[in-house]
């Protein structure tokens, strides 16, 4: 009768699609649980967003936290999430999760990642990430896509330095030569895919005073959300991914001095605000 009764419940337990958690002791014929992709560089993720004390970390881990609980990681797993020892480590598990994560999370990943770096003290410790291949992307398309978004803001630099005094008109046209760099090396990520540049872009009519200063950070804004939606489309190109990530750390920091942005929940996203 007690053979019945296990064999009954075993099945009851794999017909319901259930799996025992990490912990959990064997049952005869129940899968263990087998881990997401990147689980444990998702929970170090996690942990260091919990630990930081950034504008908005709070609500950065619980989106992530959010992502966890939709791919069905136990909430008894997640809550053991801990923070790295070390800076090292920490950036070690923020690139691992971009490079392993699934595809689904790609995006909220890649943002993470654009974000902690720009908000966090160890965006400035360049030696702990990795610098990115400098060869043409397997998804060039994305590549192009990015490519035009970045001569769309070099196009409206050079119009807010040709209306500025001497001294703005200078710092101007010194960020848009750094952004040149950007669009340099997205041309060779894009190789066959790259466009003739466009000859004119949408500009405000009234760019007279503030307005020009205005749009110069509004076009950076624009900016970054374009550099994140190319996570989407990365799936398969995941040095690419990181090298958005750098991409979007770079912007952001060209449009301090004269464009500064609002500190956003995650830095190329429409939908999470603070």
């Amino acid at each position: 009768m007690l053979t019945g009764a296990l064999a009954v419940a075993t099945t009851a337990l794999t017909g319901c699609g259930v799996r025992l958690e990490d912990d959990a002791p064997d049952l005869p014929f129940v899968p263990r649980r087998e881990p997401i992709p990147a689980e444990q560089a998702l929970l170090a993720v996690l942990g260091a967003l919990e630990a930081g004390g950034e504008e908005h970390a709070t609500q950065r881990a619980d989106l992530l936290r959010e992502a966890l609980v939709e791919a069905q990681v136990p909430e008894s797993v997640i809550a053991d999430a801990s923070a790295p020892a070390s800076d090292a480590e920490t950036a070690a598990a923020f690139e691992a999760a971009v490079r392993e994560c699934g595809a689904g999370m790609l995006g909220l990943v890649g943002r993470l990642t654009a974000t902690h770096r720009i908000t966090s003290p160890l965006g400035d410790k360049p030696r702990l990430w990795t610098t990115p291949p400098a060869e043409a992307w397997t998804a060039g398309k994305i590549a192009a896509d990015a490519l035009e978004a970045t001569r769309a803001t070099m196009y409206a630099l050079d119009l807010i330095a040709a209306r500025s005094s001497t001294t703005v008109s200078k710092a101007v046209l010194d960020t848009g030569t750094e952004l040149e760099g950007l669009a340099v090396r997205q041309t060779t990520a894009a190789g066959k895919h790259v466009g003739s540049a466009t000859l004119g872009y949408e500009r405000p009519d009234d760019l007279r005073g503030s307005k020009a200063m205005e749009w110069g950070t509004e076009s950076f804004g624009k900016l970054l959300v374009a550099y994140g939606a190319c996570f989407d489309g990365l799936a398969d190109d995941r040095d690419a991914a990181l090298e958005t990530v750098t991409w979007m750390v770079t912007a952001e920091r060209l449009s301090r001095p004269r464009f500064a942005q609002p500190v956003p929940v995650l830095y190329g996203d429409t939908t999470a605000t603070g």
